[in-house]
């Protein structure tokens, strides 16, 4: 088409016919033009559709970590819900007073062990480290994934205090010889025959006056509250990602 006027402007010029050559001047001029911003309009359509698909691919991605906290919440509620259980195992034990120490023993380990949360994030981490936030378009949608990993990461946050705090609390019984660490059965085959014998440990367990009777019967209520508290926080963290997960099913595809 292009070729067609520049020959009748071409051809009206060598007749000198100079207004019908500025007419096909200026039409040649107009489709160059409209093909601009056809060719624009295709080239934005285009990016269009690959930031739509881009977007997609991100709440496909995230709802995926979100399906995995899901199931390593339920995971850990598991654990802690059988800590809990021989933590009250162990501490109704030794408020019974026991002459056998093993009777206790049995349950000490299992009561600060369990399967910990760790948030799955590689997709919101691409997301943010790689500055794309402004890919994800639903403002709504947006807020909503920023505000579920700031209350997660808050949430975690607490119960690794108390976690510490409970830890310390083991740390603080010290006199780790005479509580007998030596006989508790996880560790018995640290310490060969002789050296059980060199470390004897002391009837605490039958004295609740004891210091070590003290220290670890308000360890294990310490632990009760914790692990009450860190479900409340799982559970809140669960909630709180079927909802968003739903979400971002629904703009997933």
């Amino acid at each position: 088409m292009i070729k067609f006027f520049r020959k009748i402007r071409l051809d009206a010029l060598s007749r000198k016919r100079i207004p019908k050559y500025l007419t096909y001047a200026i039409g040649e001029i107009i489709l160059v033009v409209i093909g601009i911003l056809i060719a624009l309009q295709i080239n934005n359509w285009n990016e269009n559709k690959k930031s739509v698909k881009l977007e997609q691919t991100y709440y496909c991605k995230i709802a995926e970590d979100l399906q995995v906290d899901i199931r390593n919440i339920d995971s850990s509620l598991v654990t802690i819900d059988k800590r809990l259980e021989r933590t009250e195992r162990f501490l109704k034990n030794l408020l019974k007073i026991q002459k056998d120490k093993q009777v206790i023993f049995k349950d000490f380990i299992p009561t600060f062990r369990y399967y910990k949360f760790i948030p799955t994030k590689p997709a919101i981490v691409d997301i943010t480290s790689s500055g794309k936030l402004e890919t994800l378009r639903n403002q709504t949608l947006k807020n909503r994934i920023l505000s579920h990993y700031t209350e997660q990461d808050n949430a975690l946050q607490i119960i690794e205090i108390n976690d510490n705090a409970h830890i310390q609390k083991i740390i603080d019984i010290e006199k780790f010889a005479d509580f007998g660490f030596q006989e508790i059965p996880q560790y018995q085959n640290l310490f060969d025959e002789e050296l059980q014998g060199l470390l004897s440990s002391t009837q605490w367990q039958q004295n609740s006056d004891d210091e070590l009777f003290v220290k670890v019967k308000d360890a294990m209520i310490l632990n009760i509250i914790r692990s009450d508290r860190e479900k409340e926080l799982l559970n809140g963290i669960k909630d709180n990602a079927e909802e968003l997960n739903n979400l971002l099913i629904e703009n997933c595809n």
